[in-house]
């Protein structure tokens, strides 16, 4: 029996299912202890290389983009998220062509080469750390969450193909809002706590946690990409409903993104959101420029230019404001922790 015959719509939203309501158990399992931290290790090891595994397997609805440049078909199944143009039902995703207000330019999604490299270190880098060490504690609290994200990522992986039509589409948008909360939860064993912060080094955070904060903040952009898709995919869904669905998602982005940065003191997770607005703004005015363009594609009551100028205004305004924000987050604590002492500076 292949893979395929077995990526099943209701198997694949049980399991996504089963592995959110074992979150809570697992995470008590390693603060009892039951779990060695050789063991812990193993678990992040073995759960990123599967999603490593079914991030590189073929057939996603973005696995084939269309370059507009040169015509030319090339596949992009390593960077999730990307975009195509061979067919309708990647069309409507598209930044020139799509129906959704949420569809950021193609260049956004190179942030998945950063994140899938900077976790490929952290697997590996955690085998020489010393259980002793104060950093140990804080990879531990983050081992779980960090890990069940790469399950929920390899069941989007499964969900976000082209079987998966009308509402079984919003299996994929659970199952990637699912990876941002898991990365929320590893994002929160290293920042929330005063104590956590004091148990690392800067060469530490970049080695370790700096790959999860980019994941946290690119999957949370990335749920609201996915949500519009789907909504933006179903027929009997309206212009206005398209709009107002991706005006409300850049708005909730952009709230995301300043309470993150500020309640957290986490200016990665700002600046993530708003390279995901500014992508989202980019989208909207390559839309609009291509719409000009042609003559018989200038009715701007259909479904994707419906809002479009708006969409921009909103996008960029809320792409500033997570800068701005998450560069008096990094300014603050950068001051706040100059004076800083006790890091263990253990790789």
């Amino acid at each position: 029996m292949s893979l395929s015959a077995l990526n099943s719509p209701p198997l694949v939203a049980t399991m996504g299912a089963g592995a959110m309501l074992s979150l809570p158990f697992l995470e008590r399992f390693v603060e009892s202890g039951a779990f060695s931290f050789t063991a812990i290790r193993g678990i992040n090891l073995i759960s990123y290389v599967l999603n490593t595994y079914a991030v590189s397997v073929p057939g996603r609805i973005d696995g084939q983009a269309q370059s507009s440049e040169s015509g030319n078909v090339k596949d992009t199944s390593s960077s999730p998220g990307g975009y195509a143009s061979s067919n309708k039902e990647i069309r409507d995703l598209a930044p020139d062509t799509g129906k959704t207000l949420v569809a950021p330019s193609g260049w956004a999604f190179s942030i998945w080469g950063p994140i899938f490299f900077g976790e490929f270190v952290f697997v590996v880098s955690q085998f020489f750390v010393d259980e002793a060490a104060p950093v140990a504690a804080v990879i531990k609290k983050a081992s779980i969450p960090f890990s069940m994200a790469q399950v929920f990522q390899t069941l989007w992986c499964a969900a976000f193909r082209p079987k998966y039509k009308g509402n079984l589409m919003y299996i994929s948008t659970s199952l990637l809002a699912a990876v941002a909360f898991s990365m929320s939860k590893a994002h929160a064993a290293f920042t929330v706590s005063p104590l956590a912060r004091l148990s690392y080094s800067n060469l530490q955070y970049m080695l370790y946690f700096l790959p999860m904060s980019l994941h946290f903040g690119w999957t949370t952009a990335a749920s609201l990409v996915n949500l519009n898709g789907a909504v933006a995919k179903k027929e009997s869904t309206s212009s206005k409903v398209t709009a107002f669905v991706g005006h409300l998602s850049v708005v909730a982005a952009t709230a995301a993104g300043v309470f993150v940065s500020l309640n957290r003191s986490a200016p990665v997770f700002g600046a993530v959101i708003s390279w995901a607005l500014f992508a989202v703004a980019d989208g909207m005015k390559t839309r609009l420029e291509s719409s000009a363009k042609k003559t018989d594609d200038n009715d701007e009551a259909r479904p994707g230019l419906y809002g479009a100028y708006v969409q921009k205004y909103l996008s960029t305004v809320g792409a500033w404001t997570s800068a701005a924000v998450s560069a008096f987050s990094a300014y603050s604590l950068f001051f706040s922790s100059a004076g800083s002492t006790g890091y263990d500076v253990t790789p």
